[in-house]
């Protein structure tokens, strides 16, 4: 840890790091548009496994969005900037930690989520792209966001599963190292702290649970065990980064970059054909973070009206991402399955409502009271963050609310810096007012949400399994409806994805016979 708060800081003893830095010709833009890459690369992979004229459009589109990416070429500012070797050595340190911590790579424990997505990885891995299934005399299609699957599914067709399972470790940790160090840059001088606030950030859940087990115990007489404590609220979550991080990264790292991206643009340091661009690659990692991101995009767009927005680029931009129609056609066939409706009409929802907000985002109340603090680059974007996140409880969409877990990402993103930055400036001041105590208050509270988060990391890890993701979906969620992996293969047009391949079945057998928690793993 002290290495990672040093390192954050730029010293004159770093002049060797800076100058073979300079050998190199490593600038952050390099960075930024090596991630952007990774994020284009596996709509390009899926584009493949499609017929020909959708194939081809596919295509076009990652050629376009790669090119808009790569032509960003900023004559000054923080991506003109040479990188800084100890920082991106540090924010590479703590990425790895967290993705490892988080369950990538099982070498340590990996939550519930990672049973379903470690099934999809050995679908993809076994036999590539479409994959089958017959369940219950129907047949079925894999349809889910892979995004984040198929470049590691790639390596695993050539190296096997276990060498997959490394690339998908390597690959989001490259993207949160960028992440982080692109962060860290535009926090500066306070680089570090802000950087780790925003690895914890969270909602003050503690206090609900607290009270819940404190109930409990008033009536029981029997303490219950702190684990997930982000369910204190039965209808809607807003999710820790370091929850998003362990238990969805395929959220987590589009909806942060895409946040990323937005702060940039406030700042001059991309332009808007930029964040355009990058929006339909990052709906194939996860459609729900983007639609968070949209009202900012609209925004941004209605400044530009009559002053930029029918520039070629940006009319590129667009036309790039309309060539990923095929890819949004796909995710959502068959999605109709998945649980919605309006939550504001349930009996006594309104106090529930309030309390939620309350919890989870007070600081975006810390923030109105310190707003001449805020920078003004950052204020249009954060109001409409803010008031997304208002409105997203209204809402309810999936088996467990999806949207609201995971399109609260881009605009939680966004206070979550706004507020470290705040928080930041508040430490260095003196005497201390009722502000600087609040803020401290909620920083403290809220660190509980990630410390129990990384502290079941340390159950027994399980070994990598490689059961078919049928398998795996009926033995981790057996009661959820599967609509957010799979669609009907009639609901699947030829045209798009052949339908012709072996069909998986559910497999009789253990995958997870070293499971701390599951039955299968106790027996």
């Amino acid at each position: 840890m002290g290495f990672f708060m040093a390192s954050l800081d730029v010293h004159p003893s770093k002049a060797g790091f800076e100058r073979a830095a300079a050998l190199r010709g490593l600038t952050a833009i390099d960075l930024l548009r090596c991630a952007g890459l990774l994020f284009v690369l596996p709509n390009a992979l899926f584009a493949a496994s499609l017929g020909i004229l959708p194939q081809a459009l596919v295509l076009i589109g990652c050629l376009s969005a790669a090119t808009l990416l790569w032509r960003a070429a900023p004559r000054d500012g923080l991506l003109a900037e040479r990188v800084d070797l100890p920082t991106l050595a540090a924010c590479a340190a703590l990425a790895l930690a967290l993705c490892l911590l988080g369950g990538q790579g099982h070498f340590f424990y990996a939550n519930a989520d990672w049973l379903a997505r470690d099934g999809v990885l050995a679908d993809l891995v076994d036999r590539g792209y479409p994959v089958f299934y017959d369940y219950q005399g129907r047949d079925y299609l894999l349809r889910a966001p892979l995004g984040m699957y198929m470049t590691p599914g790639l390596v695993g067709r050539a190296f096997g599963l276990h060498a997959a399972h490394m690339a998908l470790l390597a690959q989001n940790a490259a993207l949160l190292t960028t992440l982080l160090y692109l962060v860290a840059r535009l926090a500066r001088p306070h680089a570090a702290l802000v950087a780790l606030l925003m690895t914890l950030f969270s909602g003050l859940d503690i206090v609900p649970a607290l009270f819940v087990e404190t109930a409990r115990y008033a009536s029981e007489g029997v303490w219950g065990h702190l684990g997930h404590i982000e369910w204190w609220n039965p209808y809607v979550q807003y999710s820790s980064h370091a929850t998003q991080l362990f238990w969805a990264p395929n959220h987590a790292l589009p909806g942060w970059w895409m946040a990323l991206l937005i702060l940039l643009y406030t700042r001059r340091e991309i332009g808007f054909c930029a964040l355009i661009a990058a929006l339909a690659p990052l709906a194939f990692w996860a459609p729900l973070p983007m639609l968070g991101a949209l009202p900012i995009l609209a925004l941004f767009a209605a400044e530009l009206f009559g002053r930029g927005l029918f520039a070629p680029k940006t009319l590129l931009a667009a036309a790039s991402g309309l060539c990923f129609l095929p890819i949004a056609f796909y995710l959502t066939r068959d999605a109709g399955d998945n649980p919605h409706r309006l939550l504001l009409g349930l009996p006594d929802y309104w106090m529930l409502y309030g309390v939620f907000l309350l919890v989870e985002i007070p600081h975006a109340l810390l923030l109105y009271f310190a707003w001449p603090r805020v920078d003004a680059r950052d204020r249009r974007a954060l109001l409409v963050a803010i008031a997304v996140l208002v409105v997203l409880p209204a809402f309810e969409f999936g088996h467990s609310n999806d949207l609201a877990m995971r399109a609260s990402i881009p605009p939680l993103f966004l206070l979550a810096f706004a507020f470290a930055r705040l928080f930041a400036q508040l430490m260095e001041e003196r005497p201390w007012t009722r502000l600087h105590g609040a803020a401290l208050a909620v920083v403290l509270l809220s660190a509980a949400t990630p410390g129990l988060e990384i502290s079941r990391a340390f159950l027994p890890a399980y070994a990598i399994s490689d059961c078919n993701f049928l398998t795996t979906w009926r033995k981790s969620a057996p009661k959820s409806n599967g609509a957010n992996y799979l669609a009907a293969t009639e609901s699947m047009p030829e045209w798009l994805i052949g339908q012709d391949g072996a069909r998986k079945t559910i497999e009789d057998r253990k995958c997870w016979p070293e499971h701390p928690v599951l039955e299968e793993g106790r027996k």
